[in-house]
Order: C-alpha cells, then sequence, then structure tokens
C-alpha cells in the first residue's frame, strides 16, 4: 500500500481511534479525521478536555483506523497548529456541529493537530501471518 491509498483509506473511513498516555497510563477515544494528504493527518480536540493536556504533555500518538476487515495503524507526533487560524475557521466549518459551541466561545478552546512524517503499518486478515512493513508517511 502507498501513502495516497492510505491517505484516501483514511479519508473513506474518517472516524480514528488515538491513543496518548498520561504518564504511564494509556488512554484511546475515538475522534474525527479532519484531513490526510501530505502535509499530514489533521484532528481537532477541546483544549478543556484531557486529551489536549495529554497531547500537550507528550505529543507522541498512535492511530487507528479501521473498517470491517482492514486496519491502517499511524504513530508518530501531534503537532500543535494553534497559530494557524485559518485551519482553526477551516475544521470549524467542516464542522457544523461545532457552531453553537464556537458562536458561544470563539476558536480559543479549539486545538487543531497534525501528523506528520507519520509511520504507517496495515493490517488485514488475509497480511495478517506477515511481517509487518512500516511505510513512512
Amino acid at each position: 500500500m502507498e501513502n495516497e491509498e492510505i491517505y484516501r483509506f483514511l479519508r473513506d473511513h474518517p472516524l480514528f481511534a488515538l491513543a496518548t498516555a498520561d504518564g504511564a497510563v494509556p488512554h484511546v477515544r475515538m475522534l474525527m479525521l479532519h484531513k490526510a494528504d501530505d502535509s499530514g493527518i489533521y484532528f481537532m480536540v477541546g483544549k478543556l478536555k484531557e486529551v489536549y493536556r495529554q497531547l500537550s504533555m507528550n505529543p507522541k500518538v498512535e492511530l487507528c483506523f479501521s473498517s470491517e476487515n482492514f486496519q491502517v495503524r499511524i504513530t508518530g507526533e501531534a503537532e500543535n497548529m494553534d497559530r494557524d487560524q485559518d485551519l482553526k475557521k477551516e475544521v470549524a466549518e467542516a464542522r457544523p456541529f461545532l457552531k453553537i459551541w464556537i458562536e458561544k466561545f470563539g476558536l480559543k478552546y479549539m486545538a487543531v493537530f497534525r501528523v506528520k512524517n507519520g509511520v504507517a503499518t496495515t493490517w488485514s486478515l488475509e497480511t495478517e501471518l506477515q511481517p509487518k512493513r512500516l511505510i513512512q508517511l
């Protein structure tokens, strides 16, 4: 699987599990992808949430995107894109359900992160017993 195929799979399956760590304790939650391409994998979290604190303290993450019989896991570091106000507006516009929250609080409590230069691995029942292939994104 090549990079563009991976990005297409992520865009086609935008709900993903994000794993972070709080000290030695792992945490996993489901998030929604904003976009995925050669510039990185982008997602948004609220700054008042524990996930934001965890990402700020330790940006090492793993993302897991899946379909019924296929999975893409990506490890990397989440870069805080907080200074990019245009990106924050783009994310807000793409998520109409945030409109009330944004109108009430503005963009200051929204954090957009990017995983760039991650390493992907794929899994399927057909390839389960084959050696893991690392794909540099």
